[in-house]
């Protein structure tokens, strides 16, 4: 019996495909740009437990053909991760002027990890949570894009929203009905009447001080 996969799901990965530029620029510190063209939705899956591993290679489109244009472009595959743990956060991209699906590329360190030398980075991270990117954005190391959140995708996360988000109504507390005297002697003689601004002494203590 094949798993229904819908919004109602704890934990859900929506595969995309990523299709990204090479574009050649006039610098003399660097030779080309990396723009992102689009982005498309494919299937859905329950998640496993454990978020998915989104550090992967790009591929070439389509092998040379003598088309500038085309050669440069690549495509990778990757999962976006659902889970109502993080149902919050994807609240809050919702409800940003912009929602967005956050990508995150990556310049190689490592020579052998293309077998492609044009290509020089790789997806480290896709994300819809806006908390995640956060660190990212903070260390400036890498190259942080943002998607227009739109069509099925974003159906599909509001909807994920509205199920699995509740946030906790707020409560004002009401304050305590106690005596503001007593507030005010704390520990001290419960003896002690205060008469307008100023404390009494009861007369028996008063002639025990008498004598002392």
């Amino acid at each position: 019996m094949t798993n229904v996969v819908s919004p109602d799901s704890r934990h859900v990965l929506y595969a995309v495909r990523l299709i990204i530029e090479r574009q050649s620029i006039d610098n003399k510190w660097q030779s080309h740009r990396w723009v992102i063209h689009d982005l498309v939705p494919l299937e859905l899956s329950a998640g496993g437990g454990l978020p998915p591993s989104n550090d992967v290679q790009f591929q070439r489109l389509r092998q040379p053909s003598g088309d500038a244009a085309g050669d440069a472009l690549f495509t990778a595959e990757a999962s976006l991760d659902l889970h109502r743990a993080e149902a919050e956060a994807y609240a809050e991209n919702l409800a940003s002027s912009e929602p967005a699906i956050y990508a995150v590329l990556r310049h190689n360190e490592d020579e052998d990890y293309s077998v492609d030398d044009e290509i020089d980075i790789h997806l480290a991270e896709i994300s819809l949570s806006p908390y995640n990117i956060q660190d990212y954005e903070d260390c400036g190391e890498d190259q942080v894009e943002k998607l227009p959140l739109q069509g099925p995708i974003a159906e599909f996360v509001r909807e994920f929203v509205e199920i699995h988000f509740k946030p906790e109504p707020f409560i004002k507390r009401k304050r305590d009905k106690v005596r503001v005297d007593r507030d005010q002697l704390g520990g001290a003689d419960p003896r002690l009447r205060r008469n307008g601004d100023m404390f009494q002494v009861p007369s028996d203590r008063k002639k025990r001080d008498k004598y002392h």
